[in-house]
């Protein structure tokens, strides 16, 4: 037999046995292969999740707080977060997240065997882990769905879940989800919040370069921010870019200017609060209504009553005034003493520690800085500010005194620096003007001891602003809801107004003398003599002028007069919930309020007689923007129309020629009163026009004396007027209108009896229709007793 034909016999049984069993083994492969992904399927995806619960993914979102010109004023959130449609982020962004996170993420099933295959060649060549292979679909899978543990076991269900999700949703949904749920860095998550927080831009307008930056952040967010470490994040920057021109994304050329183009930051990191003592109480609100965990993750969109603008004002007001405020109070010293025997470049270092600035960062005009007092002339002295050097003049430090609360502060000054600086003094100062050859004109300045709050309301009820007080960074307490303090004779008009409603006319005569009210019950050790502020008694005077001047032993006889039950019950009915006292001592405003309760009691006044409850909340809607709630005014008569016409016509009186002259220069019909306690502790000023009404407190949180002579009038008015000067202008001019139920009568002065035609001594004067004057008549007060419980 020829050996050809038995050579290819042979090799076609050794092919067709070595076909054979490489079919057989590849058979047994899959066999096995299949075994054991069933098996591991089984054992690992029995307890998975259902990935389906994320066609409803609704992830925690911020709660967005809103002006009245639905101005975004303030947020709430776990995690920061702003939901965007894919189709509103731009392309270069998505571009750049696929160029350094997953550039096969349209071709493949969840998972990536080409990057795993890659990953693992190179961690093998480097010896170590420097490349991952996970792609957005498992990073997706391992933040919604797993722990951060690192195991086998993590990986094999971040697969099962991965492919998974692949199977129930779209490429664009899970891109969609995955940027906005990555976090970014900084409290932000998802692609809109890092544009804010790092750019302070919505994301559809970022450049290439600002994509790139966003979208470098994920694999490590705070190793990476260009806030803390600006040299790996500008890395990070550009490697995205080069891998975006690599894969044909960008060209070469946009390649190059990105790369070269300066990522200037302009975002925020500070939780966004224009208004924080309104905000703290909208939040209060919300979780008193909703709770906490909708408040803090369901995203509501608040829409308040709050003006944005009025409130910067007042904000600005309240601090500006309460620096010069506490300057009549003396200085109460510098805030340490270093040795300055050190070289000028050490002490500038340290005066630069002093206020967190960089070496170079320039001084702006009007800030306040600490510095260090290097001289002390005759006339003034030289401070090092850390990259500047400026002069305090005399004129610019001289309120500087002692502290002494028996010294008036509006006139008492120092004459030389070194009754108040010494050498080595770190101190407050404030930058007023730079000359030519770089010298800045400095103030001397100290943080406030003195606390204050504004409240202001319009005639719907509506809150148009809230101060709770200087610094909420430093003090959350809200003055404006929380202290309860004496309003002094800012609690008279309701005294008034209660003796209006009882028959008393503005025009009745109540005989200011000396009177002596005895304790019956023993409760205190002396008669009770009160006088006027001035210390003198003016003999007879009409209820307008007292009010107007604010007389306390004509308001304590009324009250007596009157009956303390009735006026309790007339306050509470005007809204003030606090204890009041049942002693005529609260014709002096002896029981605290807050200046919520007294605000809200003027506009009673205001409104006419009816009572609006103050409103800070138009309406909320929920994340779908469905509305969920809508504020319901409020609105109880309380007295009539022409009581609160009559009380306002005094309280008029007040402003043009009583405690509140002051007022005056703010040109429009105001209607208020001012109050003060014993020893100058509070001070307010309560006062409206017909379109908006303001209360201003002024005091210490120790219900300290402010200082001699710190009446309402130069403590409480010059805040109450540098807001509203600023929050109407451009408003028309409006006067009071008198309601049908009044009538204007002429009457002698200081006398309830009707002037003849011809009598030069007389004034028109207010009454209602049913209790007006008779020729000839005298309504006074009932006969005074001399004894009566306290």
């Amino acid at each position: 037999m020829p050996a050809q034909p038995i050579k290819k016999k042979r090799f076609a049984f050794v092919l067709k046995t070595a076909l054979l069993s490489s079919f057989i083994l590849l058979l047994l492969l899959i066999i096995l292969g299949s075994v054991g992904a069933a098996y591991i399927h089984f054992k690992y995806a029995k307890e998975l999740p259902d990935v389906r619960v994320l066609k409803n993914y609704q992830p925690s979102i911020i709660t967005r707080i809103y002006s009245d010109l639905d101005e975004l004023i303030g947020e709430f959130y776990v995690e920061k977060r702003i939901l965007v449609s894919l189709e509103n982020i731009p392309l270069r962004l998505k571009q750049a997240t696929l160029a350094v996170e997953d550039s096969n993420f349209y071709s493949h099933w969840g998972i990536d065997p080409k990057a795993i295959f890659r990953a693992f060649i190179s961690n093998l060549y480097a010896g170590h882990v420097v490349e991952g292979a996970s792609t957005i679909t498992q990073q997706l899978s391992k933040t919604f769905f797993l722990s951060r543990e690192k195991s086998f076991e993590r990986k094999i269900r971040e697969a099962i879940l991965s492919v998974r999700l692949e199977m129930f949703f779209t490429k664009d949904e899970i891109l969609e989800m995955y940027l906005n749920q990555i976090y970014y860095g900084h409290g932000s998550y998802g692609v809109e919040a890092a544009a804010l927080t790092y750019f302070g831009k919505h994301v559809k307008d970022l450049s290439i370069e600002q994509c790139a930056l966003i979208a470098g952040l994920p694999k490590a967010p705070n190793h990476s921010s260009p806030y803390r470490n600006p040299k790996q994040a500008k890395a990070r920057r550009n490697h995205a870019i080069r891998r975006m021109a690599s894969l044909g994304y960008i060209t070469a050329e946009e390649a190059t200017q990105a790369i070269n183009a300066n990522s200037k930051l302009s975002g925020s990191l500070d939780r966004l609060n224009h208004a924080p003592y309104f905000v703290e109480y909208i939040r209060q609100f919300l979780e008193d209504t909703y709770g906490s965990t909708k408040m803090y993750h369901d995203g509501l969109n608040v829409y308040t009553t709050l003006s944005l603008r009025n409130q910067t004002v007042a904000q600005n007001v309240i601090r500006e005034d309460l620096r010069l405020t506490d300057k009549r109070f003396g200085y109460r010293g510098p805030l340490n003493n270093i040795n300055i025997n050190q070289s000028k470049p050490v002490l500038q270092q340290y005066a630069r520690k002093l206020n967190g600035m960089k070496e170079g960062e320039n001084i702006s005009a009007d800030a306040i800085l600490k510095g260090i007092v290097t001289e002390v002339g005759s006339r003034d002295a030289t401070v090092e500010l850390g990259n500047g050097e400026g002069i305090i003049d005399i004129e610019n430090m001289n309120w500087a005194r002692k502290p002494n609360i028996k010294v008036d502060g509006a006139w008492a000054k120092i004459r030389k620096p070194d009754e108040a600086l010494s050498e080595g003094d770190i101190i407050f100062v404030k930058a007023l003007s730079l000359d030519p050859n770089g010298l800045w004109s400095l103030a001397l300045e100290q943080e406030p001891e003195v606390e204050a709050s504004l409240l202001s309301l319009d005639r719907n009820g509506q809150i148009k602003a809230m101060v709770g007080g200087y610094d909420f960074s430093k003090s959350q307490f809200n003055r404006v809801m929380q202290a309860v303090r004496q309003p002094g004779s800012a609690f008279k008009p309701i005294i008034f107004a209660t003796a209006i409603a009882e028959g008393y006319t503005p025009a009745s005569i109540i005989i200011d003398s000396p009177i002596i009210f005895k304790d019956k019950d023993g409760g205190f050790d002396d008669k009770w003599k009160p006088s006027n502020y001035e210390e003198t008694f003016y003999g007879s005077t009409s209820l307008r002028t007292a009010l107007a001047h604010s007389r306390n032993v004509v308001t304590i006889k009324l009250l007596q007069s009157i009956g303390v039950n009735k006026t309790i019950k007339m306050a509470q009915k005007f809204g003030i919930t606090s204890l009041i006292e049942e002693n005529l001592s609260i014709a002096l405003g002896s029981s605290g309020l807050t200046l919520y309760e007294l605000a809200s009691a003027f506009s009673v006044f205001a409104n006419n007689g009816k009572r609006i409850t103050p409103v800070a909340v138009r309406y909320i809607t929920d994340r779908s923007g469905e509305v969920i709630y809508t504020s319901q005014p409020e609105i109880t008569d309380i007295i009539p129309s022409g009581v609160a016409y009559i009380v306002t016509n005094m309280l008029e009186s007040v402003v043009q020629e009583g405690t509140a002259v002051k007022v005056k220069a703010l040109k429009r019909p105001v209607a208020g009163k001012t109050g003060t306690t014993n020893n100058f502790v509070d001070a307010w000023f309560i006062g409206y026009t017909p379109e908006l009404l303001t209360g201003v407190w002024v005091g210490k949180d120790k219900d300290e004396p402010l200082g001699i002579n710190e009446t309402g009038a130069r403590t409480a008015i010059p805040i109450w007027m540098d807001y509203m000067k600023e929050a109407l202008e451009g408003t028309v001019i409006k006067d009071f209108v008198p309601p049908q139920d009044v009538t204007f009568v002429k009457t002698k002065r200081e006398s309830d009896k009707i002037a003849h035609t011809e009598d030069s001594d007389s004034v028109y004067e207010v009454f209602l229709n049913d209790n007006l004057p008779e020729k000839g008549t005298s309504n006074t007060s009932p006969p005074q007793t001399t004894d009566a419980i306290f």
